[in-house]
This record gives structure tokens, C-alpha cells and sequence, in this order.
């Protein structure tokens, strides 16, 4: 009702105030996925992303949990399929929007270990939810932390390797360089 009671020319001053903020934002925005550095909070919404897509995967549970129900099927058989089909299609795009915001690392081991209890449902779905659901996705954590160690390795070697051998071209053109030099003092030498 505020809106109604503006004078002819406000609407339009209020339209504009608000494009300018809607512009601010997205520069924001575009400065966090294309900058390397990002401020702390955006690091912080980024762990939330990455959290949330792991957590997400269980939303049907929660909401059977606390008796919730809808008509709302979608097609199919009850709301809690469809809920979980759902989150399970929504959850990658939240760990990519949040991979943007240079998140926390650790949260990417709530991910991990939810997505490992999805695994292990999918091959027995009375294990998921017993101790050893949770015992194989601390340990199929284990095994991802392994594994990022071993490819941050490979990549350290590949880089000084790679290193090294922009090193040595750069060494054996100084000394062509020298050498070129040196032929051609001895052949302005020879010419006198």
C-alpha cells in the first residue's frame, strides 16, 4: 500500500533505487566467481552450499520424521519419493554454486559422507541407516581425504617437474645465447 500513496514520479525513483541495488548485488556476485580471493562470509554461504547439498539428501526422512505429508506426488507413489528424487537433482547444483564461493573444505566432507550413505542404500538399504552405514562413509571419508593427499602430490611433483624442465630451457638458452656470442666475436675476429 506504501506503493499507492507515492507521488507520479516516485514509483519510477524507487524502480530505479532498487535496479541500482539489483545491479550492486550481481557485481558482487561476479566479483566472488571470477576473483580468487573472496571474503570470509562468502566463504562461510559456500560451506553452507556444500553442506546443504549433503544434508539435503535426507530432507525426505526429516519430514517423515515430523509427520509430514502432501498430496503433492508428481507422479510419484508418495511425497517422500518425490522429495528425495528431488533433492537428489538439486543437490549437485548446490555443491557447484557453492564450489564458486571458495567454501571450507570440511564441509566437503558432510557431502561426502552423505552421498556414501546414499551409495551404500543403494546396494542395501537396511545397512544405510545401521552402524555399519555409518562406519563405511566415515570411512569412504577417509579414503576421499586419501585421495585428494595423493593428487595434490602428483600435482606438486608434475608442477616442479615441469618446473625443472622450464628451468633447464631456460639454462640452455643463456648458454646458446653465450655461445652465440662468443662464435661471433671469433668470427668478427677472424674478419679483421
Amino acid at each position: 500500500m506504501k506503493f499507492m500513496k507515492l507521488k507520479p514520479k516516485e514509483p519510477i525513483k524507487v524502480l530505479i533505487d532498487l535496479a541500482h541495488k539489483i545491479q550492486i548485488l550481481a557485481n558482487r556476485v561476479t566479483n566472488i566467481i571470477t576473483e580468487e580471493k573472496v571474503s570470509f562470509r562468502a566463504r562461510i554461504i559456500g560451506t553452507i552450499f556444500i553442506s546443504l547439498s549433503g544434508g539435503l539428501l535426507y530432507l525426505d526422512k526429516l519430514l517423515v520424521y515430523l509427520n509430514f505429508e502432501s498430496d503433492l506426488t508428481f507422479g510419484f507413489s508418495n511425497f517422500s519419493n518425490f522429495l528425495w528424487a528431488f533433492t537428489q537433482s538439486v543437490a549437485p547444483i548446490l555443491m557447484i554454486l557453492g564450489m564458486y564461493f571458495k567454501p571450507l573444505k570440511f564441509s566437503f566432507l558432510i557431502a561426502i559422507y552423505c552421498y556414501a550413505l546414499q551409495i551404500l542404500w543403494i546396494f542395501g538399504p537396511s545397512y544405510s541407516e545401521s552402524a555399519i552405514g555409518h562406519l563405511f562413509a566415515i570411512g569412504f571419508c577417509v579414503i576421499f581425504i586419501v585421495l585428494v593427499f595423493f593428487i595434490k602430490k602428483i600435482i606438486v611433483l608434475l608442477n616442479m617437474r615441469k618446473g625443472n624442465d622450464e628451468q633447464f630451457i631456460a639454462e640452455a638458452k643463456d648458454v646458446l645465447e653465450i655461445l652465440k656470442s662468443k662464435v661471433l666475436e671469433e668470427s668478427k675476429i677472424e674478419v679483421r
